[in-house]
């Protein structure tokens, strides 16, 4: 969940330059005090708000996408003890640090940004602030030096990554990341449940039912001419239209057995040394009997996969590292009484929208999503406190480089507000 906040937070800013309105409830904030400190740089907190409104907004795209109610989701409890509001406010905190270590270590890596990407991210930050009413932009409580400000940060992060992860080794041996691929089929012998949710356990009967019909399938492959290119799916339907079959990969280093077969199908999978092969007998599982085939016992595709992942892996450690590195020599301060002013609650509707910005020209509503804000300022907090520490904590960025999208080029979008 963290790490897709902070990577969402920097698609997401490329990508969703305007917006028009935005109504609910809640005080303004004022964006123009200092949040955080970084070295000498200080961030206001209408730079810090933005990136907080962009991330919800696509983190509760990405819920109801998938169904899931994200009524109340900001007060919900990690296993940590904190509300979801405050994990995401956590990372955003730590990501805008990152952010600001990025752009004065650019130095370091000769990393500049040219006259003409300057111009491209005025002109981007200009658009942002014409396109939007002026109780849009008080509710954002940004200004045009606080997009430009975030623009570049990003410019920096996306310059940054490669370079900074240029030494790292990109050799993989394939013991390392081989992958085995199988098809199997699944008998269940799970609980059934009535209309009201009531589970009733299969009687010794049904499961011997059960394991008869997967014999039955492993009997129907075994009697194919050609078992390594037996459709087991069709198979398995003539047995019972509901039975069908899957195919999984997983690794065969015991260091990274992070599979989700079930155990004993793993184990005979592991005994099956030949592409084509057919487990002789059937599998019982903790939830159903199997049939199990090796398909390929060193699949080319899933293994390159595998060693794309691990390389991608080491580049985002050896980021992470630096950055790290270059906190724990950084004064880096929180301005905890103006960061509480900002919050996430489920008062307030924001919907963004992008347009098509193709050369076809197509209906801009195609694509919208959803997200609840409300910045409130707690009015009795007169006076302000500001908490310096050493920053000794893992500052890590889990957001890549090259899952970026360039700030300047997908400033064409729009947004309009829902209000509840």
């Amino acid at each position: 969940m963290n790490k897709l906040g902070r990577v969402l937070a920097c698609t997401t800013l490329a990508a969703t330059l305007t917006m028009t309105s935005l109504t609910g409830c809640g005080n303004t904030l004022d964006g123009t005090k200092t949040v955080a400190t970084v070295g000498k740089e200080e961030i206001t907190a209408g730079t810090v708000n933005m990136m907080l409104r962009m991330t919800q907004a696509q983190m509760m795209s990405y819920y109801s996408m998938f169904g899931t109610s994200t009524t109340g989701m900001w007060e919900n409890k990690g296993d940590d003890g904190k509300t979801y509001a405050e994990s995401t406010k956590d990372d955003i905190m730590d990501q805008l640090h990152n952010l600001v270590l990025l752009e004065q270590h650019a130095k370091d890596y000769d990393v500049t940004i040219t006259d003409k990407e300057q111009k491209e991210l005025k002109a981007a930050a200009e658009k942002f602030m014409t396109d939007n009413d002026a109780e849009t932009i008080a509710k954002l409580a940004v200004t045009q030096s606080d997009i430009e400000k975030l623009l570049e940060l990003y410019s920096y992060q996306t310059k940054m990554y490669d370079l900074m992860t240029a030494d790292v080794d990109t050799n993989v041996e394939d013991k390392e990341a081989q992958q085995s691929k199988i098809t199997y089929c699944k008998v269940s012998t799970e609980a059934t449940k009535d209309d009201e949710g009531n589970s009733t356990e299969l009687t010794d009967e049904e499961k011997a039912a059960k394991k008869d019909q997967a014999q039955q399938i492993l009997d129907k492959i075994k009697a194919q001419e050609d078992i390594a290119g037996a459709d087991v799916d069709s198979l398995a339907k003539e047995v019972d239209e509901s039975l069908s079959s899957s195919t999984a990969t997983y690794s065969t280093n015991e260091d990274d057995e992070d599979s989700s077969l079930d155990a004993e199908v793993m184990k005979a999978a592991k005994e099956l040394t030949e592409d084509g092969q057919l487990a002789s007998d059937v599998i019982e599982g903790s939830d159903g009997y199997y049939v199990v085939r090796m398909d390929s016992v060193f699949d080319k595709d899933s293994t390159q996969t595998k060693k794309d992942s691990i390389v991608k892996e080491r580049k985002q450690k050896a980021y992470d590292k630096l950055l790290k590195k270059w906190a724990k020599k950084t004064k880096i301060s929180v301005n905890k009484k103006v960061w509480k002013t900002v919050t996430l609650t489920d008062e307030d509707v924001y919907s963004f929208k992008q347009a098509d910005t193709s050369s076809e020209t197509t209906d801009s509503t195609d694509s919208a999503e959803t997200t609840e804000a409300t910045e409130n300022t707690d009015s009795s907090e007169a006076e302000e406190s500001t908490e310096t520490t050493e920053n000794t904590e893992e500052s890590s960025d889990s957001t890549q480089a090259d899952e970026n999208t360039d700030a300047g080029e997908n400033a064409d979008t729009e947004a309009t507000e829902t209000a509840e």
